[in-house]
């Protein structure tokens, strides 16, 4: 099965189902004990240049608030499709 067939199956699920699967996918991510330390330290000097950008106002952050305001409204949008 591929990534393209996987995901047509999940998406042709009800969204309650979808929802519990996204929870339990988010779980198990969770859990991964074993983290790649390269990818972690690519993560690592990615936020620090970001912090170094907002710092030097290279670049202006966005607020936590609406942050949170997008997300939910895209996972209501996904949520009722």
């Amino acid at each position: 099965m591929t990534l393209e067939q996987l995901e047509a199956e999940v998406l042709a699920l009800p969204k309650d189902s979808q929802v519990i699967l996204l929870a339990r996918l988010l779980e198990q991510l969770g859990q991964e004990s074993e983290i790649d330390q390269e990818i972690a330290a690519s993560w690592a000097e990615e936020a620090e240049k970001r912090d170094e950008a907002m710092n030097t106002n290279q670049i202006t952050g966005i607020p936590a608030e609406e942050v949170f305001r997008r997300v939910r409204a895209s996972l209501q949008y996904y949520c009722m499709k």
